[in-house]
């Protein structure tokens, strides 16, 4: 696991690949090298899991010619180097970003076509027609930022280590605006900057510095290896949490007494000793407060518990950490939790943690899928509301007459959403998982994570997006899914006798963070926020009426609505913009 960084043109200066490289060290403190040549320079930043003794890079075939960088985890590292080994290619060492290169000298680009895991990779390629090639893997699990300037093309791991690059402030894109209170957070392939794109999940890039080629990934349309039935779900996790915790070093696993995670908990747990669960707790947050559950299933699993508590006194220190960690604004309160327990998970000296992530979206967990499923056919826009910070009519009664013309004059982010969730599939469920696992996901939650916790030199882990899980997936019958008897029915079997009774026979709850508790009146937050958002450059920007702002502020106070969430959602972005 690592932070990437690099330029493909004449015009950048070689000293700020080391600006780039500080920009993002907390996500590889081990080992900091970057290589250089004529018009073109890669970096890395390692954080050292899988055999820390080998697999420094950059890396570099024997010639010279081909040089190559990467952040994530190959987790069938072992088969492709096997797979080399026949045809001759010694890789020294264990580490599993050691095969890549020889793997791409092999199978040309489609080698990321045959990867299983999590991965952020770019190539120097000088054979014949040089060139720069990015990849990420097909759930965006890893980020990887670029920017074309008239200097060429920058890519980093992290907005902020763009910006070193380039060597200038990036601005704020316009349109960010309605993409963040549309989607929560920033879309996949756009930023929070002008100029700045993301690569879109399993999409690649090529640049020769004259032509820029960006392109998306075909279907998975292959089968999955195992029936989709309980026994092979069981059978699969089983599997994917055995390669994934191969490391000596011990491994922490958030823990917040949902099925997802205490699934997790018992099957690591069957694989390694040294498992140690983490689950965090609110002030003022009583009633969703899930800490009884937490202890059940650790109890269940046989590993220990560590509770982490927030205090409200504490919240705006943590808040303003959080925003710096996140480097791309995301509304969902619960990132405030998951900083806070990276950070603490860090500080105890673990550097592999696993997460529940993707679970919902690939099994239909989620109330709001039934909802859809039951809606008449204007279900797109009701089902979109309920991913917006807040419906759509709403959010765009805070915008200036203006910004709301700018908007308008092209194609809205709503507009563009609605596109992406229409797109034909086998049925309305599987429509509307895939627009969830495509974008929702890598673009809310996953982003998150990859930001959050490398903010802490701590590598989350996602078994439930692992390529065969998602293909699983895509082929279970809609009824054991959201249209059968109840949400997630496959995983739900699949977890018996794995999970103990008081989380088998709870209700849904979101991992969270109890927002409105938090955002009363006379509260630390309520007075942070409302200094935050005094006189915020969302509105001297133009972007939103002051005087919109200032009735959710006065709605909430009163007790008129509750805009906890909104509220929370707008002191993000405009600290982002800060």
């Amino acid at each position: 696991m690592c932070r990437i960084h690099g330029y493909w043109g004449q015009g950048f200066d070689p000293v700020l690949l080391e600006a780039a490289r500080d920009a993002q060290l907390p996500g590889g403190p081990d080992h900091q090298r970057h290589v250089l040549g004529q018009g073109w320079g890669l970096g890395c930043n390692r954080l050292s899991i899988q055999d820390p003794h080998t697999g420094f890079q950059p890396f570099a075939n024997a010639g010279g010619s081909v040089h190559l960088v990467f952040n994530g985890e190959i987790y069938n590292f072992r088969q492709i180097r096997d797979e080399l080994a026949g045809h001759g290619v010694h890789v020294d060492g264990d580490s599993d970003g050691s095969v890549l290169l020889p793997y791409y000298e092999l199978h040309g680009d489609s080698f990321v076509d045959r990867l299983e895991g999590m991965f952020a990779i770019a190539v120097a390629d000088l054979r014949q027609r040089p060139r720069l090639k990015l990849w990420c893997d097909r759930l965006a699990v890893k980020s990887l930022y670029y920017t074309v300037t008239d200097e060429g093309l920058a890519f980093a791991s992290e907005p902020r280590a763009l910006a070193a690059l380039v060597k200038r402030p990036l601005d704020t894109d316009p349109a960010a605006v309605d993409h963040y209170l549309n989607w929560q957070c920033m879309p996949t392939g756009t930023s929070l900057h002008r100029g700045v794109s993301s690569l879109h999940p399993g999409g690649s890039l090529v640049y020769d510095g004259a032509e820029l080629t960006v392109r998306r990934p075909s279907d998975d349309d292959a089968p999955p290896s195992l029936p989709c039935t309980p026994e092979g779900l069981r059978a699969l996790l089983g599997h994917e949490i055995g390669r994934m915790s191969l490391q000596s070093a011990p491994i922490a696993v958030q823990l917040s007494g949902g099925l997802d995670s205490s699934l997790l908990a018992t099957l690591l747990r069957e694989r390694r000793g040294d498992v140690t669960g983490f689950h965090v707790t609110h002030e003022g947050g009583d009633a969703t407060d899930e800490l009884v559950y937490a202890r059940a299933a650790a109890d269940h699993a046989g590993i220990p518990l560590r509770v982490v508590h927030i205090r409200q006194a504490d919240l705006p220190e943590l808040i303003t950490s959080m925003v710096t960690a996140l480097g791309s604004p995301n509304a969902t309160p619960h990132a405030l939790s998951a900083d806070v327990l990276f950070r603490e998970i860090s500080a105890d000296g673990f550097r592999v943690c696993f997460v529940g992530d993707g679970a919902d979206e690939q099994f239909g967990g989620y109330r709001r899928y039934s909802t859809a499923l039951a809606a008449g056919d204007d279900w797109p826009h009701r089902y979109l509301d309920r991913l917006s910070l807040v419906p759509e009519q709403e959010y765009r009664r805070l915008y200036t007459a203006d910004y709301r013309d700018l908007v308008d004059a092209g194609v809205s982010s709503r507009q563009h959403q609605l596109e992406l969730l229409r797109r034909p599939s086998t049925s309305r469920l599987e429509q509307i998982l895939t627009f969830d696992r495509l974008h929702k996901l890598p673009s809310l939650n996953l982003r998150k994570l990859d930001h959050l916790s490398m903010a802490h030199s701590v590598e989350g882990r996602v078994p439930y997006c692992q390529p065969e899980v998602t293909r699983f997936a895509r082929h279970t019958p809609d009824v054991l899914k959201a249209a059968g008897p109840g949400p997630k029915q496959i995983l739900w079997e699949s977890s018996t006798g794995l999970i103990p009774p008081s989380v088998r026979s709870r209700p849904k709850q979101p991992f969270t963070f109890p927002v409105g508790v938090s955002l009363a009146a006379g509260t630390p937050l309520w007075d942070f926020v409302a200094d935050v958002l005094h006189r915020p450059r969302l509105v001297t920007a133009g972007y939103l009426a002051h005087s919109a702002v200032r009735r959710v502020f006065a709605e909430h106070a009163e007790g008129v609505e509750d805009h906890a969430r909104l509220l929370w959602g707008l002191m993000v972005l405009e600290l982002s913009l800060s």
